[in-house]
């Protein structure tokens, strides 16, 4: 795998490079000598928001600081239930940053890593701008890889086009933990006088061999105990088990101006915005996901306690489910120069959505022609309609006061009367380094559970149960000062009825209701000397662990020292440290590719410290890090959850280079 990830990266490095050289003489090369001799590196990108009607500005990742952050379910959330591998299933245990898909719950464990259209993000670049990152750990028997190649460029002021590549291929430190990810990911954006759109493409696989954790959790919080000298040589529960994803999701949104009014900002600056837009998008998700066990007779003497049954097939486990949705929205916004008496806008829809839902059921022992006997597999497949309409009122525009309040119902199919209304309100004020945000966010909803919630079969699980809707009410808010480096936010969270996986590895339905508070500030101080100190704390509690299961404290701290070698290398060095309070983390069943509650032992109360050092020179990042260094000398108690504990000590380097000429 490694030979090939070099080769592939050698392809892509040489691909873009001599692309973004040859386009970039042809611009400003030769002895042109006039305007067009020098074109200024500019890139603009932006996520589409508001269900694809608002282009919501971001920030091109070029920050030196926190650049050694590489694993991407750090960067979301402040605390996770990981199984120690890159790239492998993992849960947020930081209560905003929990994910949940409503159509299929066997993406959650995946979601933190998979790219979906609210977070995908278009460019528009005057110079062909391309990106190349490389990521490596050691030891080599053990590696752990990471390549992604990012192009894109404008075909002209209006039109561009874009793709990148991404490899994750990380063995693991333990045994059967190899997670195997590719994307493939391509887009387009036209923005003409009337006439605007995007469209992406996404190709993504997980593939993940599944060990099922270590046999014994003493093995690794009593080493002298036992005689293995190194990670992969302790035993864990499976061999030959292994869950394999592949997601092709399509989007394509379109909008048509209508009429034109003038803008004004500030005393003198006018521009012309259309009076309304219709919007259509269409987004098709489809899904193909596998989880197999070669050889069920390896585990015969102790089946009984791993499985909960063997229904299918007593020979080898292939559990497929397949899931499709296609949604078709309909939209018309009215700008809030439309409305001159209240001046805010208006947006009404009108959304399709279709899902489809196939797996396996029962089989039975027939038999063949010569009368051999065979297992017959049984399919089930089942469509579920359903159309909803909403509105939106909002208030996008301005110097100190935004907000937006919405509604979604659900008008006919099969969750007819399911609900979501909510509403934000944002207020700036001061100025300067003390520029001030205050803001605030409610939510409430009513939802139906998915139908693999309520029915489904593999080899080792059945369920078949009607739930009734959960519902949910979240409140925040806080303050954000970027200038000081300080955001604060205050949560909470009732959640009535609220369907989990529970112990056994089955959906189910909690009676009553369970309640969630926490508080969140993060603060990045700077000396004048250059010493810099990046603190994220989380105080969280819930009233049932099973429902949501959360540490009390969490904390991320980031502590370096920068200065600018030679005037040129912008150079970090510090150590970052993860730490939460012991808890009853969730357990992992690969059978199901769910996290679940269990009471067996509390893990955390561990703290990780790994020293680095970040590298800022022009157009290139790179870091060299030591993971959990302390592993050399601390506590030996350092899981996850149980059965998996995280890895041991490891040396990372990264590299990230963007090209924009």
């Amino acid at each position: 795998m490694a030979v090939g990830l070099r080769r592939l990266t050698f392809v892509v490095l040489s691909m873009i490079v001599g692309s973004v050289g040859a386009m970039s003489q042809g611009k400003a090369g030769g002895k042109a000598g006039k305007k067009d001799a020098i074109i200024l590196p500019h890139v603009r990108a932006w996520q589409m928001t508001q269900d694809m009607t608002l282009a919501d500005t971001v920030v091109v990742d070029t920050i030196p600081a926190e650049h050694q952050i590489h694993n991407p379910i750090w960067r979301r959330s402040l605390s996770n239930v990981t199984l120690g591998n890159l790239g492998s299933p993992s849960l947020p245990t930081f209560y905003p940053a929990i994910l949940r898909d409503e159509g299929n719950v066997f993406y959650n464990a995946l979601l933190p890593i998979m790219t979906g259209p609210e977070n995908f993000i278009f460019y528009n670049t005057k110079t062909p701008y391309a990106n190349l990152t490389y990521q490596k750990g050691i030891p080599k028997r053990r590696r752990e890889e990471f390549f992604s190649a990012l192009f894109t460029q404008n075909v002209n002021k209006r039109l561009n086009i874009g793709m990148k590549l991404e490899i994750n291929a990380a063995i693991g430190r333990y045994l059967n933990q190899a997670a195997d990810n590719n994307k493939f990911l391509a887009w387009g954006s036209y923005d003409g006088d009337y006439y605007h759109a995007h469209a992406a493409g996404f190709y993504q696989r997980f593939q993940t061999e599944e060990n099922g954790g270590i046999l014994d959790d003493r093995i690794v919080m009593e080493p002298d105990s036992f005689d293995y000298d190194k990670s992969e040589d302790i035993p864990v529960l499976f061999m030959d088990a292994r869950n394999r994803l592949a997601t092709y999701r399509f989007l394509y949104e379109h909008s048509l101006d209508i009429g034109s009014v003038t803008r004004t900002e500030g005393d003198s600056i006018e521009y012309d915005v259309p009076v309304a837009t219709a919007h259509h998008h269409v987004y098709i998700d489809r899904s193909h996901h596998e989880f197999k066990i070669d050889n069920l007779s390896t585990y015969s003497e102790i089946a009984d306690s791993i499985f909960p049954a063997i229904l299918v097939n007593p020979d080898y486990t292939k559990d497929v489910r397949k899931y499709m949705l296609v949604r078709n929205m309909f939209q018309l916004k009215l700008t809030e120069e439309f409305n001159s008496l209240l001046r805010f806008g208006m947006r009404l829809y009108l959304e399709n959505d279709v899902r489809q839902y196939y797996w396996d059921d029962h089989s039975t022992v027939e038999l063949d022609e010569k009368g051999k006997e065979y297992i017959a597999f049984h399919r089930n497949k089942e469509n579920r309609v359903s159309t909803y309409l909403g509105g939106q009122l909002f208030k996008n525009t301005g110097e100190h006061l935004f907000w937006n309040a919405g509604l979604r119902f659900a008008a006919q199919g099969y969750d007819v009367g399911d609900l979501k209304a909510d509403g934000n309100l944002r207020l700036l004020f001061g100025g300067g380094r003390w520029l001030t945000t205050l803001w605030a966010r409610a939510e409430y909803t009513l939802r139906s559970p998915s139908l693999w919630e309520e029915r489904y079969c593999s080899n080792h699980y059945e369920w078949s149960h009607e739930l009734d809707r959960e519902q949910a009410l979240t409140v925040s808010g806080g303050l954000k000062i970027p200038g000081v480096g300080l955001d604060v936010t205050a949560f909470s969270a009732t959640l009535n009825k609220r369907v989990f996986f529970n112990g056994e590895g089955v959906p189910t339905q909690k009676s009553d209701v369970t309640q969630v508070v926490g508080l969140y500030a993060r603060e990045h101080l700077v000396s004048p000397i250059g010493f810099n100190s990046i603190i994220r704390v989380a105080v969280q509690k819930t009233s049932d662990n099973d429902v949501v299961a959360l540490p009390g404290f969490a904390l991320y701290s980031s502590m370096f020292y920068e200065h600018k070698f030679f005037g040129v290398l912008l150079t970090q060095i510090g150590f970052d440290v993860h730490y939460n309070t012991k808890f009853y983390s969730p357990a992992y069943i690969p059978m199901v590719m769910q996290f679940v509650p269990q009471s067996i032992r509390e893990t955390g109360g561990y703290g990780y410290f790994d020293p680095y050092v970040n590298f800022h020179l022009k157009k290139i990042r790179a870091y060299l890090k030591y993971e959990h260094i302390n592993n050399m000398w601390g506590s030996n108690d350092h899981f996850n959850t149980i059965h998996y504990p995280s890895n041991p000590h490891t040396f990372k380097f990264g590299l990230s280079w963007n090209f924009y000429d």
